[in-house]
């Protein structure tokens, strides 16, 4: 009976991996046949990275999969030379861009910051009070922890700078807060200056939680 329940309990597990195994097969095989081919067609430029993307680009929150549609191309196209070169490290991201060309990275880049996603409201457990607080840290900074406003770099209501910042309204709470506890912990290094580093340095959690929770509540609307 035993040997029947643990059996039972490992089955679900198997078809979970294998499933599992068989999604990152496709998505391996559709990244190399899209690295193969010359001139590949609009629909299989994206295909790849719809799977975890978003079909346009909205990404998705649950995994913190960034949203690249309307992100600036000159932007995306850095992101994936930096996962190429191994400046910045994602296993998933750094397999993907490895098996493109540059002129690849930069084409697939365009296409993304040529789409436009709906934005799908996101459920948070911010209150007013953590609202607030990352309105303050968006538009004012707090001079006490020596962190100047974000969007005194990535732009009014975080709409993004061409050729500086990437937009930050309408990205999912969770990605953002991945982000910046990736610069936080130092295993992202990419941005210029070490800036985000140094900031994110300066905020603890419930920072991090505000600023993140707010950012996510403007919706896309912001970007346009």
């Amino acid at each position: 009976m035993r040997k029947n329940s643990v059996m039972a309990q490992r089955l679900p597990r198997a078809r979970t991996c294998a499933g599992l195994g068989l999604v990152l097969a496709l998505v391996a095989a559709a990244c190399f046949e899209f690295a193969g081919a010359a001139e590949p067609t609009a629909a299989a430029e994206v295909a790849p990275c719809a799977a975890c993307h978003g079909a346009h680009g909205e990404g998705m929150a649950a995994a913190h999969v960034p949203r690249l549609a309307g992100q600036a191309a000159d932007y995306l196209q850095k992101q994936l030379d930096n996962y190429a070169d191994g400046t910045r490290d994602n296993p998933i991201m750094a397999n993907f861009a490895k098996a493109l060309s540059e002129p690849q990275r930069g084409k697939l880049a365009a296409r993304y910051a040529s789409m436009s996603a709906p934005h799908l409201p996101e459920a948070t457990s911010i209150d007013a009070r953590g609202l607030a607080r990352g309105h303050q840290l968006a538009y004012q900074g707090d001079e006490t922890k020596r962190v100047q406003a974000c969007n005194g770099c990535h732009g009014p209501d975080g709409r993004g700078v061409p050729h500086a910042a990437p937009y930050l309204a309408g990205q999912s709470a969770e990605y953002l807060a991945g982000a910046l506890k990736a610069f936080q912990q130092e295993t992202r290094k990419n941005d210029a200056g070490q800036l985000m580093l140094t900031v994110a340095q300066r905020l603890n959690d419930a920072d991090i939680a505000a600023v993140t929770g707010y950012f996510a509540s403007l919706g896309a609307s912001a970007l346009r």
